[in-house]
C-alpha cells in the first residue's frame, strides 16, 4: 500500500471534532413555524414504554446525537429528540433563562467528557 493509497481525507469526524463544530452555536436554532419558537435538543431512553430523558438540553442536534452515541454503553436505546419551545405559549423569563443555563451546563459536562478545555466554550 502506497502513501496516495491511505486517505486520512475519508476519515470520519472524531466526537470531538463534531463537538467543536457543534459549539459554534451559542444559542436555541430558531423556529421558522412557529413565531417565539426554538428547537431544544435531549437524548432520551424508551423503559417500561415512556421516553425517559436522560441527558440534555442540547443547544444542537449533533451535541444531542454525541451525548447519546457515548450513552449507549450504558442506555442502549439513547436516542437524540427535538422539542419546540416557545416564548409566546407560557412566557416565564426564569424559565428561558434556567432552560439556556441548563443547556451551557449540558455542554460543559460532554467537553469533560471528550477532554476538550471548557475555556474554549463560548457561552
Amino acid at each position: 500500500m502506497t502513501e496516495q493509497d491511505s486517505n486520512t481525507a475519508s476519515k470520519p469526524p472524531t466526537h470531538r471534532d463534531r463537538f467543536t463544530e457543534a459549539c459554534n452555536a451559542t444559542d436555541f436554532a430558531n423556529e421558522p413555524r412557529v413565531i417565539g419558537g426554538y428547537v431544544v435538543w435531549e437524548v432520551r431512553h424508551m423503559r417500561d414504554g415512556q421516553k425517559v430523558i436522560v441527558d440534555g438540553p442540547f443547544f444542537t442536534g449533533e451535541e444531542a446525537q454525541i451525548s447519546a452515541e457515548l450513552l449507549r454503553g450504558t442506555f442502549r436505546g439513547a436516542r437524540a429528540y427535538h422539542a419546540t419551545h416557545c416564548t409566546a405559549w407560557n412566557p416565564d423569563l426564569n424559565r428561558e433563562k434556567a432552560i439556556r443555563e441548563q443547556a451551557h451546563m449540558s455542554r460543559i459536562a460532554l467537553a469533560r467528557q471528550l477532554g476538550v478545555d471548557t475555556s474554549e466554550i463560548s457561552k
